[in-house]
């Protein structure tokens, strides 16, 4: 869709202009980016770090999955102060919290207390993807709040992309602790941007108290939410699966057969522009088709860029490995809309749960992997991968038949 031709994109009242509809998608898309960019530019680091702290290769990206699990744990709570705070304040506190704390990384001596600092920015980034979704499902139109949650994606991806290539491509140039200093500018910087440029919402009306209890209840509803619990198990794999293939990338690709540097793997992440057209187009797909039928396509051809991975040819390889990642992008972007359409209440705590077991999906699949690459190699983990896609594409299959009765009113409103 058009942005020229978007004529109202407000949940609610009001009338919101092509401009502010730009606003949105651009201040949305950069904070994914910062927030993703300052996570996971640790990612192509794993082999340097593992050498400069003499850390194992099965335990190093404990780095990672602290951050993830922090991340994760702090959108429990995230989520609901975003539904009593708002929305873009509490983005522009994340994006604030994590460049104050990253600036501190340089100063820990120790492997365990840099691990411990990087799992704290973990937390303090973990009201960005709530919010940011809540605020979309609020100020936007259901008609095109799938395509707008795409490109939020797409920001995502980018982050990713750029963080883990900026790291990758500089470690041979300057120090790690410089690389610190500059995502910790960047977070600060679109902070500031994010503050200019966001919409204020007009449809958002915080929740009276924070009290935990109610809290709790909120959060114990949603689980009784067929819907939800089901995309909940589908997140904790989609990021599981993906983080492991990152994870240990550069580790297979620099031994036998392909001798592929670090810096040189760690280019794959290009591959994560392929973002801009696959996030948006799971919504569009999913609009016309439904979410659950496009989702385990995705996780289908997925499965089939992993299978291309067990080649020793490398162009194969790599063309695995980029389906695997363009179909990825999609899927996310499915599971957040699903979650945040199908939500009775409390939309921003229902995000957040979503988002706490993809993120946790990352952490405990993407440790656990690390394991069962070092005793199995490329090919078990490979075969891992493999049966948890599997399962996701049973889980949407099941949601797909439950919602089949009221698919047109739910998929194609507009």
């Amino acid at each position: 869709m058009a942005i020229t031709n978007v004529k109202n994109i407000s949940g609610g009242s009001g009338d919101v202009t092509a401009s502010q509809y730009i606003r949105v998608i651009f201040a949305l898309a950069l904070s994914g980016l910062a927030e993703l960019a300052s996570l996971f530019f640790i990612q192509p680091l794993l082999p340097v770090l593992a050498v400069e702290y003499d850390v194992p290769v099965s335990q190093v990206s404990i780095i990672l999955s602290a951050e993830t699990a922090l991340l994760a744990i702090g959108l429990l709570f995230t989520g609901t102060l975003s539904d009593h705070y708002g929305r873009k304040r509490l983005i522009i506190v994340s994006l604030l919290l994590g460049g104050l704390l990253t600036i501190l990384c340089p100063l820990v001596q120790s492997w365990a207390m840099l691990v411990a600092l990087r799992a704290v920015i973990g937390l303090a980034l973990s009201g960005i993807a709530a919010a940011a979704t809540a605020y979309i499902s609020e100020e936007v139109a259901p008609v095109v709040a799938g395509v707008v949650t795409g490109y939020f994606v797409f920001g995502n991806s980018m982050g990713g992309m750029s963080g883990r290539i900026v790291a990758s491509q500089l470690i041979e140039h300057i120090s790690i602790n410089t690389i610190f200093y500059g995502f910790a500018a960047s977070l600060i910087v679109v902070a500031v941007l994010v503050y200019f440029i966001l919409p204020a919402s007009k449809n958002f009306k915080p929740t009276e108290t924070l009290n935990v209890f109610r809290v709790v209840k909120g959060a114990a509803s949603h689980f009784q939410n067929k819907k939800l619990a089901l995309a909940f198990v589908i997140s904790f794999i989609i990021f599981g699966t993906f983080t492991s293939l990152y994870n240990y990338l550069a580790f297979f690709l620099k031994g036998e057969p392909f001798h592929i540097s670090p810096a040189n793997a760690g280019l794959l992440s290009f591959s994560f522009a392929l973002s801009f057209f696959t996030a948006p187009q799971a919504g569009r797909l999913s609009a016309k088709y439904g979410s659950m039928n496009v989702l385990r396509v995705l996780f289908a051809i997925m499965s089939l860029g992993m299978l291309l991975t067990l080649t020793s040819n490398v162009i194969t390889f790599i063309m695995g490995a980029v389906i695997f990642t363009a179909c990825f992008f999609g899927c996310h972007s499915i599971g957040l809309s699903w979650v945040s359409k199908n939500a009775t209440h409390a939309r921003g705590q229902a995000v957040a749960l979503y988002l706490f077991f993809y993120y946790m999906g990352g952490s405990v699949i993407g440790f656990l992997n690390g394991f069962v690459f070092h005793s199995t190699g490329w090919a078990g983990m490979t075969a891992f991968i493999i049966a948890l896609l599997v399962l996701g594409m049973i889980v949407a299959t099941h949601l797909a038949s439950g919602t089949k009765a009221n698919l047109v009113p739910a998929e194609t409103s507009k």
